[in-house]
C-alpha cells in the first residue's frame, strides 16, 4: 500500500514538474517573440 502511494505521488510530482517546465518554456518563447524590436519600415507603414 505504501509503495503504491509513493509511486502515485512520484508520478504526480513528475507530471507537475513537466507542466511547470512547459509553462516556463512557453513564457520564455512568448517573451522572446515580443521583445524583438518592430522594423522601422513597418512602423512607418503603420503611421501612414
Amino acid at each position: 500500500m505504501r509503495l503504491q502511494l509513493h509511486q502515485i505521488r512520484s508520478h504526480e510530482l513528475i507530471r507537475e514538474g513537466d507542466e511547470y517546465r512547459l509553462a516556463r518554456e512557453a513564457r520564455r518563447t512568448m517573451a522572446a517573440s515580443t521583445s524583438q524590436p518592430t522594423p522601422r519600415r513597418l512602423l512607418a507603414w503603420l503611421r501612414g
